[in-house]
């Protein structure tokens, strides 16, 4: 991969996780949703899994509640014009149920560019990381 390539990944990346973080952080769900594949296997950190509407069902009734996200040492490789695929990792401040934890993790987004150039999150997987 060229260089101009490496920098268009990362800048992509970074972009589109900022603009998921500042729409979960402002619990705009109806934003989140043009960024989230209605296909998504969204597997976090803790081994749980949800679909698009397990997820959104989790943020809506506030079992999930995201007080505080970071995302960092982000990288990003394309395949094609349409295929991103994101590590980085990833701190937050969340509160799961009714207990409140810090989650430390690592992270891969496979992103998907639709036929009319958006870009969806359809695939997230987390594991917990030692700090």
């Amino acid at each position: 991969m060229s260089n101009t390539a490496g920098n268009n990944a990362l800048e992509l990346a970074i972009g589109l996780e900022r603009r998921r973080k500042d729409l979960l952080m402002a619990r705009d769900f109806e934003g989140l949703k043009t960024l989230i594949s209605p296909k998504i296997i969204y597997v976090h950190s803790t081994g749980g899994v949800d679909t698009f509407e397990s997820y959104f069902e989790k943020l809506a009734n506030q079992t999930l509640v995201y007080l505080d996200v970071d995302y960092v040492e982000l990288s990003g490789s394309l395949f094609g014009d349409d295929t991103l695929i994101v590590t980085g990792k990833m701190n937050a401040e969340l509160v799961l149920g009714t207990e409140q934890k810090t989650v430390h993790s690592i992270y891969m987004g496979v992103w998907i560019r639709q036929p009319n150039s958006s870009w969806h999150l359809c695939a997230h997987q987390g594991a917990n990381r030692i700090v």
